[in-house]
């Protein structure tokens, strides 16, 4: 080796050489070959990384598509669904349907039975047992209070018996239910034709003919109105034909 090292020194020495100065370009040639194989070693490496450093990103971007796409459905507006009651209001509510259904099958049975007792009072009523007829009617209305034929009826029966003031009282409750009720009009009027008010007992007549032209044939024979078959406005009223 130390023949080498000598040939070198005299290398170094001779700076007149014509080889001078090509030296550095035969040093550069040596030691190219190393350089480029690192160089393409660190390329090669750089490109892995950046490879995998764009799979890792795309990788999170379609991730994060997905992520927003379930947002997105789940935020738009859902249609509306039945609400379901919970286990515990059914159960409230059983209670309250199991109450009410004997309340409503209980008005059922009460009318069907003032309808059972009105016949029955009737039936009393026609056969004259006006004691019988009374209660019976009092007792449907006890059921039915806005029941107008038990209403007028009993008027009918307290009028028979004189009782002027409940008889009124009876016919005018029920023309508060029922304004028009041809049968309480011309009752009052055979109530104040028989307590000689002959004017109260035209004006309800008026009135009961007015709803009801037929009744002209009842007023001609009926004797609780004999106070006013000679009155001048009854038999106008009677044999005025309406227009």
């Amino acid at each position: 080796m130390s023949y080498i090292n000598d040939a070198l020194r005299r290398l170094q020495k001779e700076k007149g050489s014509p080889y001078e100065a090509y030296t550095h370009l035969v040093n550069a040639s040596v030691k190219k070959p190393q350089r480029s194989r690192k160089l393409l070693s660190l390329v090669g490496i750089l490109i892995v990384f950046c490879f995998a450093g764009a799979m890792i990103l795309f990788l999170n971007s379609l991730d994060s598509k997905r992520v927003q796409g379930v947002s997105y459905t789940v935020d738009w507006p859902q249609k509306p669904s039945v609400a379901q009651k919970p286990e515990s209001a059914k159960k409230e509510t059983e209670p309250l349907k199991k109450r009410i259904v004997p309340v409503q099958q209980k008005v059922t049975k009460q009318r069907g039975d003032a309808k059972v007792i009105y016949a029955q009072a009737l039936r009393q009523h026609r056969e004259g047992k006006l004691d019988d007829a009374r209660r019976l009617y009092k007792e449907v209305l006890g059921i039915d209070p806005k029941n107008v034929s038990a209403l007028n009826n009993l008027g009918v029966i307290y009028m028979k018996q004189k009782d002027y003031k409940n008889a009124q009282a009876s016919f005018n409750k029920a023309l508060n239910i029922k304004s028009r009720y041809v049968d309480a009009h011309y009752n009052l009027a055979c109530l104040y034709a028989q307590k000689k008010e002959m004017d109260k007992s035209l004006f309800y007549l008026k009135n009961a003919i007015e709803f009801d032209p037929q009744v002209k044939l009842w007023a001609k024979n009926d004797k609780d109105l004999k106070f006013l078959h000679d009155l001048p406005e009854f038999v106008s009223l009677i044999n005025t034909k309406r227009n």
